[in-house]
């Protein structure tokens, strides 16, 4: 497991806006919402784990390699959490970004940024879309078209 020393955890600007797109209402998880990133500010830190013997509230998970071991290139730098405590969806998917050089501290450089929710099938494909490459890039595609707008 790897621990990434964060300056601070935000929400996107977009995130409402994406979330909506992905079926979900912001306002609906603020709660939830509020809940994670102060688990994250207070920590001043993000567990990344891999496995799932590993997985646990709070912690987050690359997105960039899937259960087969097979690199998505679209999703390169994007990671997903849950967004409530034991239960799979909506996830949320949060990206790294270098931040200001006034929020630097010591030990961190580097912000999370809590970018959409989303459910899980929608971001990594029923079974029906990951039998054909055609439609799973194509998800890809509307899921990396997201990720620009918050960048």
């Amino acid at each position: 497991m790897e621990t990434k020393q964060i300056t601070r955890a935000l929400v996107n600007p977009t995130f409402a806006q994406i979330s909506d797109h992905f079926g979900y209402t912001a306002s609906e998880y603020a709660t939830e919402i509020a809940t994670l990133l102060s688990k994250w500010k207070s920590e001043g830190m993000v567990e990344v784990y891999q496995t799932p013997q590993d997985k646990k509230y709070g912690r987050i998970k690359s997105s960039e390699m899937n259960n087969n071991g097979v690199i998505c290139p679209y999703y390169i730098g994007l990671y997903h959490a849950r967004l409530v405590d034991s239960e799979n969806d909506p996830l949320v998917v949060v990206k790294f970004y270098e931040d200001d050089v006034e929020h630097h501290t010591q030990d961190a450089t580097e912000a999370v940024d809590m970018r959409f929710m989303i459910h899980h099938e929608d971001y990594f494909g029923t079974r029906e879309v990951k039998k054909s490459h055609a439609a799973l890039r194509a998800m890809w595609e509307v899921i990396q078209g997201k990720i620009e707008e918050g960048d």
